[in-house]
């Protein structure tokens, strides 16, 4: 089934949200003003985009609420999970049993996905597009979403109306399994998460503890896991880096006026000029590799 992410609710408030990120991490207040009146106008209380966007948080928000609940009160060995473990010994041998809460929850989610005014639905976000394409660019939507897959399948379960029958099972079950996520994939994830950071982490501080300053190891150890979040870690870590070390070259150009060596001022000004331009672009590697021996210059002098 074809999914059209532009006429997803929740894949253009995430979109804007993440280009919202953007534009703070780099300090365009402009496009942070555009943003925000965007957000503000079309997402308020009571507008049809904000009552589209609900619907899908209905679901895909409900997932991480029933995780938090399921270990808060059955983690095993608990009153609870003891109880219910009595309970499970008798029905589960039984040959009928009621349907799920997740079906009829999605049965009346989608209840109210049908009763909603979709032309209204569908202006509105014709609106936004438009707005978000003349405003900031189509670059906007090739945004990443972590959770993109998931808001993607709910759209596709809200608009499948048309599809054949087997493609609405298969799209609702999806859902389903989005709303219930297994325990032995959650613990494999665990698993696999710790084992991974932890070996980074302790081979990386073996290797470098001696040789790096501790700045320079977090510059490396977010470069490094930026993949994690699409690099914006590394953006915000980079954006409170140069604030403090424009503050110690300022500082030094004050404190030791008279003292100072001139090819060290000389230095200084440069390495000044060039923090300041990291400021107006793209964040890459060849950057962050700057960065790195900026941190080791401005440590010797």
């Amino acid at each position: 089934m074809k999914h059209n992410k532009k006429r997803n609710t929740a894949f253009l408030y995430e979109s804007l949200v993440k280009e919202l990120t953007k534009a703070v991490v780099y300090q365009q207040e402009n496009k942070k003003k555009i943003i925000l009146n965007m957000i503000k106008e079309n997402f308020h209380k009571g507008s049809p985009l904000n009552e589209d966007l609900q619907l899908y948080r209905s679901i895909l928000e409900n997932k991480e609420k029933v995780i938090k609940i399921i270990k808060e009160n059955l983690a095993k060995g608990s009153a609870l999970h003891r109880e219910l473990e009595l309970f499970r010994s008798i029905l589960e041998n039984k040959d009928k049993m009621t349907k799920d809460f997740t079906d009829r929850f999605l049965v009346e989610t989608k209840k109210d996905y049908d009763s909603m005014d979709r032309k209204s639905v569908f202006n509105a976000q014709t609106k936004l597009i438009n707005q978000i394409n003349k405003q900031l660019g189509t670059n906007v939507f090739a945004n990443f979403v972590p959770n993109y897959k998931e808001i993607a399948t709910v759209g596709s379960w809200f608009q499948g109306t048309k599809s054949s029958a087997k493609n609405r099972l298969i799209i609702e079950t999806k859902v389903k399994q989005i709303l219930t996520p297994s325990k032995e994939e959650e613990k494999e994830m665990k698993h696999i998460d710790n084992l991974t950071y932890k070996t980074f982490v302790g081979k990386f501080n073996d290797t470098y503890k001696n040789t790096l300053q501790e700045n320079q190891k977090n510059l490396l150890t977010n470069y490094i896991t930026s993949f994690s979040d699409n690099g914006l870690g590394l953006k915000v870590f980079i954006n409170e880096e140069l604030k403090v070390l424009k503050k110690k070259i300022t500082l030094k150009l004050s404190s030791d006026k008279d003292t100072l060596e001139e090819n060290k001022r000389s230095q200084l000004e440069k390495v000044s000029v060039i923090l300041e331009d990291f400021s107006k672009k793209p964040l890459d590697g060849k950057m962050v590799e700057k960065l790195f021996y900026i941190q080791g210059l401005l440590e010797e002098i």
